[in-house]
């Protein structure tokens, strides 16, 4: 009966060690990672000009006469786009111009006079000292030229004057002429033969058709655009055109919640327009940070993050953790971690902490 006893008791005891040995858990367990990712910002957008420039004329009531470039067209530096004209203004100078001839005729009329009696005063003042003409008659003669002179020099000015109003009015007259400012391609034509300009907008030119890629960023993708790396701009028939940073926007829009980018183009093509859209990608240099899989990481209710760590005797240990960008499965891991920490590859619900887990580590 004693022997019976002890055999049924040693089978219980090796029963429970049988059990608790069934009770240990078996996770895998992973290393804490180093490694490089380039982060990459994509945006889409569209191509503008880098200056685009208006033209108009600041002439009130001129009528468009003539107009001699169209949309797309590249024109050179000073050359003649439209021509305006006043029917008022032309008006104008033609009366000028002919109250310039006739103020030069009565001129002219005046220097004879003005010669011919000087020639007269010359003659009469060897009479006038021999006393053949009374001193009266000779001083009648000298006021008589004087006076020619006064007029003759009251005539010019007269013609200086109307020189210089005739000048004016040319100079508003050349303004009517439209020319181009720049060396460029028309990219829009608004004047038409027979309107009237009135301070309108006549035409837009794309200095030196030089275009540029524009985005609109949210300031957390502004603030992931760190240095100066190249820029690569994916257009609708799957060509690349690539660019450098030229602009980044100093400020937000307050209604919008955005600012600009500007990408200057280092290869442009030819058969890009004003307007085509396309997607912008910025690339930073690359950084190495500690990661861990994504799936490694609980998340609690009140947002807490934590992992789940065993330790040299089997136990689990709860480390919170702060986390950041998460990419390819992978979550970058702002909190210092050993680098031969075992972590748990997969944070189940029902680990908790002290529990007694037996760790299998991946194959190297």
């Amino acid at each position: 009966m004693k022997y019976t006893f002890l055999a049924i008791l040693c089978s219980f005891i090796m029963m429970v060690a049988y059990g608790v040995q069934a009770e240990e858990i078996r996770l895998s367990v992973t290393h804490p990672q180093k490694i490089k990712v380039a982060d990459t910002v994509s945006l889409p957008g569209q191509f503008v000009a880098r200056n685009e420039i208006s033209i108009g004329s600041p002439l009130q009531q001129q009528i468009v006469t003539a107009v001699f470039v169209e949309e797309g067209e590249w024109v050179e530096k000073g050359q003649l786009l439209a021509t305006l004209e006043s029917p008022i203004q032309s008006a104008a100078v033609q009366q000028l111009k002919a109250e310039i001839d006739k103020a030069a005729a009565y001129i002219k009329q005046q220097e004879a006079l003005s010669r011919q009696s000087q020639s007269e005063l010359q003659r009469l003042s060897p009479l006038a000292k021999t006393g053949v003409i009374s001193a009266n008659d000779f001083n009648k003669a000298k006021s008589e030229t004087a006076a020619q002179h006064a007029l003759l020099a009251a005539s010019r000015a007269e013609l200086r004057q109307l020189q210089a109003q005739l000048q004016r009015e040319q100079s508003q007259e050349d303004k009517a002429k439209i020319i181009a400012p720049v060396a460029g391609v028309i990219s829009e034509r608004h004047a038409m033969s027979g309107t009237l300009s009135d301070n309108a907008l006549l035409f837009k030119l794309i200095e030196n058709n030089e275009l540029e890629f524009e985005a609109l960023a949210h300031p957390s993708e502004l603030n992931r655009i760190v240095g100066s790396n190249p820029v690569t701009i994916q257009i609708n028939d799957n060509k690349a055109v690539s660019g450098k940073l030229r602009f980044l926007a100093p400020k937000i829009e307050a209604l919008t919640q955005l600012g600009k980018i500007r990408v200057t183009l280092t290869d442009p093509i030819k058969s890009m327009r004003l307007g085509e859209t396309g997607t912008m990608r910025y690339t930073n240099s690359p950084r190495e940070y500690i990661s861990l899989p994504y799936s490694a990481i609980r998340t609690e209710p009140d947002g807490q993050r934590f992992i789940f760590s065993v330790t040299n005797d089997g136990r689990v240990k709860k480390q919170p953790v702060q986390i950041g960008k998460i990419q390819h499965g992978h979550v970058e891991i702002l909190s210092p971690l050993t680098a031969n920490l075992d972590v748990v590859t997969y944070a189940q619900a029902f680990l908790s902490e002290d529990d007694k887990v037996v760790p299998v580590r991946a194959p190297q």
